[in-house]
């Protein structure tokens, strides 16, 4: 099996589920720049899975560990894995930084208590969301600081993605979907300089908490894909543009 392959058939099991916003953000990527945030969505979905749904720590940590390792094959030009072979010649040395950061970021959730309460999310979300809004950034040329400018877009887009799964009773629900919207109505209004795979997952993240409600995984929801679709062309949310206006 081709390299090529490898990583479609990689990728496509991480992001199968159309209940997860990354499926949308890689779907209306342009298309020069599709396949390194297919890597990118399908390797934070890894981290992401590793970090926070291993029982077994020891394994988790392990698994972190060899990525933190694959990191250091890839800045040396010897990628082993196919995601990294992907990405290698295509990463600025901020994309790189911002990968480093991830993956700190998840070795950081790996270590973090249950999710209880507003600060506890808000951390979390810093730690994921915020630090992949920067390294999706920096794979597009001219935007490389995108991520760093607006951290309140990637810490919305993190609150929004754990809302459902976690163990916050209602009101803590609610507490953590109306901070995603403050956040995201707050980030910055010129979206003109915001690529697009975040601006798809900022309208989806404006939608997740203002319905607050979890989603169903492997179920795709037309409303969902209607508010994707338009984003990519540049149309947030109604409620969301004029509040941000």
């Amino acid at each position: 099996m081709s390299d090529t392959a490898q990583l479609q058939d990689w990728s496509r099991e991480r992001l199968a589920d159309p209940a997860d916003d990354l499926y949308y953000a890689v779907l209306f990527s342009p298309q020069p720049r599709r396949e390194s945030v297919r890597a990118v969505a399908a390797l934070y979905v890894e981290l992401e899975a590793t970090a926070t749904r291993f029982r077994d720590m020891h394994v988790a940590r392990t698994k972190l560990a060899w990525w933190r390792d694959e990191l250091e094959r890839l800045n040396a030009g010897h990628a082993a894995h196919p995601v990294t072979q992907a990405l290698a010649g295509n990463l600025s040395s901020a994309a790189e930084t911002a990968l480093g950061d991830l993956i700190t970021g998840m070795e950081l959730v790996l270590l973090e208590g249950p999710i209880n309460d507003l600060a506890t999310a808000r951390m979390r979300a810093e730690r994921s969301g915020t630090r992949l809004a920067s390294l999706l950034a920096a794979l597009f040329p001219g935007n490389e600081d995108a991520g760093e400018l607006q951290p309140g877009l990637g810490t919305g887009i993190g609150l929004a993605r754990l809302l459902g799964d976690t163990g916050l009773d209602d009101a803590a629900q609610k507490e953590v979907a109306r901070t995603a919207q403050e956040l995201l109505a707050a980030s910055h209004s010129a979206t003109a300089i915001i690529p697009r795979p975040l601006i798809v997952l900022e309208a989806l993240a404006w939608r997740a908490a203002a319905n607050s409600g979890p989603r169903v995984r492997g179920r795709s929801d037309p409303g969902r894909v209607y508010t994707a679709w338009r984003a990519a062309r540049g149309h947030l949310p109604r409620k969301m543009s004029k509040i941000r206006a």
